[in-house]
């Protein structure tokens, strides 16, 4: 680096803040979560450095690492916050719910608009190959660092949530629906993997653009619809 240049200068600035007020090590995880939110908010996730919340922070690239793994994992919590609007709809839409098919193609609505909505923050909790223990233990963390987002769902939703696998995730709705009779354990596990399948098709495409222009609420019309005559292959009952 050549002295006199604005990029040291900028550098030798911050090496002197954190000499005179040692914010740096006052930091927590959660302050680098709001950080990066701010950013993400702002100017999108692709915006998201290292550097870039060292240098909002007032602290060293290296100091990061104290808290998180790596940028993903600071990432993966960030995008935590979008959950927030999927559980909250699940706590309203579940006192609605007529029988335990209503709430399995429902929980599926509510979860698909949220996803196309919001990808890219769907894409690090539920897709990215994070190392987290699972999404209870990322979760319960989370929560207690942001005690204010706690949204207080059904035993049943609750189970759901905490399940860490993607398909395991959705067989917890399925297991209910064997219990009550409604279909087989083999035809469960067979619609189960189609149906998790079946999504991140739509999931891939929308992030790859193959939906021009697309309306979250009509894309997921479209799959709940075909996860739903999918079924009725499957079962004597009345779903649709």
């Amino acid at each position: 680096m050549v002295f006199g240049t604005a990029e040291f200068r900028k550098e030798l600035e911050i090496t002197r803040t954190r000499k005179t007020t040692n914010y740096f090590k006052s930091l927590s995880r959660k302050d680098y979560i709001v950080k990066a939110a701010s950013i993400i908010s702002s100017e999108g996730i692709e915006a998201v450095s290292i550097r870039r919340i060292a240098t909002e922070l007032g602290c060293s690239s290296t100091s990061m690492y104290r808290y998180f793994k790596n940028l993903d994992e600071l990432l993966f919590y960030t995008q935590l916050a979008a959950l927030n609007e999927y559980i909250t709809q699940l706590s309203i839409r579940e006192k609605a719910w007529k029988n335990s098919w209503e709430m399995y193609f429902e929980i599926w609505r509510i979860y698909a608009v949220e996803a196309f909505r919001n990808p890219s923050a769907f894409e690090y909790v539920f897709y990215r190959n994070i190392k987290k223990e699972n999404l209870e233990d990322s979760l319960k963390d989370y929560y207690s660092m942001f005690p204010d987002t706690i949204i207080k769902v059904s035993p049943l939703i609750k189970e759901m949530l905490e399940v860490p696998g993607y398909y395991d995730r959705d067989f917890v709705i399925w297991k209910h629906l064997v219990k009550e009779k409604e279909i087989t354990e083999e035809n469960a596990r067979k619609l189960n993997h189609i149906f998790c399948n079946l999504f991140l098709g739509y999931f891939k495409a929308l992030q790859e653009q193959e939906f021009s222009e697309c309306d979250p609420n009509a894309l997921t019309d479209q799959f709940v619809t075909e996860i739903k005559e999918i079924t009725a292959c499957y079962t004597a009952s009345k779903i649709i």
